[in-house]
């Protein structure tokens, strides 16, 4: 670990109804952003479907109008998908700042899984917690991460 502050168990617990409430948050404008997304994604598709449709026979300005249509309606999805993953990025970096602004990790924002730097004597390690869970009651080395997740009450047997 870096020099980032370390918590203790009780500070990191106080923390939990605070970034509970900002997971929660995250995830429902994140949603929200996603669904939006998902239409736009489908809306380029199906312009993108009636472009290559389109075709222009013998070149007449009469005839290039669907063509026309056709790319305008392209162009206006792309801006709206364009805008949709601007707004998902900003918002994802938003909650990103405020929830790890205290020195938590955020490791998985959609299954609000966090990290709190702790220290025990020369050893650091990491308190584990994710949403869903009604305290933090894992913890972990640097390099073992949450397959390596082990019960607070056995953190004492390893220092």
């Amino acid at each position: 670990m870096s020099e980032a502050p370390t918590f203790t168990i009780q500070e990191a617990k106080a923390l939990l109804p605070t970034l509970k409430e900002q997971l929660s948050r995250a995830n429902d404008e994140l949603d929200a952003i996603h669904i939006r997304m998902d239409a736009a994604t489908q809306e380029c598709e199906d312009a993108e479907e009636v472009l290559s449709t389109v075709r222009a026979t013998s070149g007449e300005v009469a005839e290039m109008a669907p063509l026309r249509a056709a790319r305008k309606r392209y162009e206006s999805a792309i801006d709206k998908l364009t805008s949709a993953k601007k707004e998902y990025l900003q918002t994802f970096e938003k909650w990103m700042n405020e929830i790890t602004k205290d020195g938590v990790i955020l490791r998985d924002i959609r299954s609000g899984l966090l990290d709190f730097p702790a220290k025990k004597g020369e050893v650091d390690y990491y308190l584990c917690w994710r949403l869903g869970e009604r305290d933090i009651n894992f913890w972990h080395l640097e390099n073992d991460g949450y397959q390596g997740r082990r019960p607070l009450a056995v953190l004492d047997e390893y220092f």
